[in-house]
């Protein structure tokens, strides 16, 4: 008797076990897929972008008239920023989200050297505000506007 109980005991902690383990794998929030997209600019980490974004995601800088759509578009975007402001700092101060959708108030600051409305500058503090409206789909980036 006592070996068919502890044999029940076994069996049904194996049965409860094996789901708990397939269900493990969760998707990161919105707010967490984008705090780690912050932070793979602010480290100029172009690699990281391989898992954080889709491979058909967007990132459109509405204020530079940017339209990057894919990871290597995007790269190149980024690239091209950290080349003018080597020294960018992205700050995330507010999170807003529902769903797949996260929206996020932010500053950023930099040294920007290079052509600007006014012609060529060399190493001119900048800064500015700005509000980015993400779609998230499956822990990733799809779409990013700013």
């Amino acid at each position: 008797m006592r070996a068919t109980v502890f044999s029940g005991i076994f069996l049904l902690l194996s049965a409860t076990a094996l789901p708990q383990t397939q269900t493990q794998t969760r998707v990161p929030s919105g707010r967490a897929v984008l705090e780690a997209y912050v932070s793979a600019w602010n480290r100029q980490d172009f690699a990281a972008l391989d898992k954080i974004l889709a491979p058909d995601a967007v990132h459109e800088d509405i204020a530079l008239g940017v339209y990057a759509r894919g990871i290597a578009q995007i790269k190149g975007f980024m690239q091209k920023v950290i080349q003018g402001q080597p020294d960018l700092e992205w700050r995330v101060s507010r999170f807003v989200e529902s769903g797949p959708i996260t929206v996020a108030e932010w500053t950023w600051s930099s040294t920007f050297t290079g052509e600007s409305p006014r012609g060529p500058v060399e190493k001119q503090r900048v800064s500015g505000r700005g509000v980015s409206v993400v779609l998230t789909e499956k822990g990733q980036i799809k779409h990013l506007t700013d």
